[in-house]
C-alpha cells in the first residue's frame, strides 16, 4: 500500500485531492479485471472509497469480478501534511 501512496504522492488519481487520515481508501484496478486488466502492481491505484465507487460505475465493472480491497489506516511511514 505504501508504495502506491508514495507513487501517487498522497493523492487520489480520480479526483486529485490529497488523502486525509480519516478517509476510507480502496485499491482499484486501473483497467478493470472484467475488461482484461491484470491483478498486478502497475494496474493498481488507490482511490477514495467514493471515487472508487464512481469510477467503477463509469467503467462498467459494477457487478463483475470487481474486488474491493480496503485500506483501514494510513501507513506510519507516509504522513501527508494538508492545510485545513
Amino acid at each position: 500500500m505504501s508504495m502506491l501512496l508514495k507513487k501517487q504522492k498522497g493523492k487520489c488519481t480520480y479526483c486529485g485531492h490529497y488523502f486525509r487520515e480519516e478517509d476510507v481508501l480502496e485499491i482499484d484496478h486501473i483497467i478493470p479485471q472484467i475488461k482484461g486488466g491484470k491483478d498486478e502492481y502497475k494496474n493498481l491505484q488507490i482511490l477514495h472509497r467514493h471515487c472508487h465507487d464512481n469510477k467503477t460505475a463509469e467503467d462498467g465493472s459494477v457487478g463483475g469480478l470487481h474486488d474491493k480491497h480496503q485500506i483501514i489506516e494510513e501507513p506510519d511511514e507516509l504522513k501527508i501534511s494538508r492545510p485545513f
